[in-house]
């Protein structure tokens, strides 16, 4: 997974040149220090909540974190945007349906509807999935740019 070992690679980055170790940065996250070797060594992504507190407290844009930009955006962002609310626009910004997404990203109906209506979050993979078959990046799909 590129999208999995670009995120490594960007982590191992920032905690560097924020002379952060695996046991504090779990400290921050709040968060086991064998997560954090996981995501450093690239065997997983983070839960959203925890990939959501990385990107605010680095600092750094969600699509850069991912691998999907080549420059860390340097600024203020938005604060992440309640899910389901988040996707509804999104979806009607780009015409696009329930049913399409289904049927175009091999993500589950039940999956969407838990994300639309019930206050459930997605993993980090679906994000990226949902990003790109609507054609925004991540952080517009957080709510974090406008």
């Amino acid at each position: 997974m590129e999208n999995l070992s670009n995120f490594a690679q960007c982590l191992s980055t920032l905690m560097n040149e924020h002379s952060l170790k695996a046991p504090a940065l779990a400290k921050i996250l709040h968060t086991d220090r064998s997560n954090i070797t996981r995501y450093l060594r690239g065997e997983r992504f983070p839960l959203y909540r925890g990939f959501v507190a990385l990107i605010e407290y680095f600092n750094v844009s969600a699509d850069y974190m991912l691998g999907l930009d080549d420059y860390a955006i340097d600024k203020q962002f938005l604060p992440v945007q309640p899910f389901g609310e988040r996707l509804k626009k999104v979806m009607a910004e780009t015409n696009t349906t329930q049913y399409a997404i289904e049927k175009n990203t091999d993500i589950s109906s039940s999956s969407i509807y838990n994300w639309l209506y019930a206050g459930r979050v997605p993993t980090v993979e679906s994000l990226i999935k949902l990003s790109k078959y609507m054609e925004v990046s991540v952080d517009y799909l957080l709510g974090r740019v406008i």
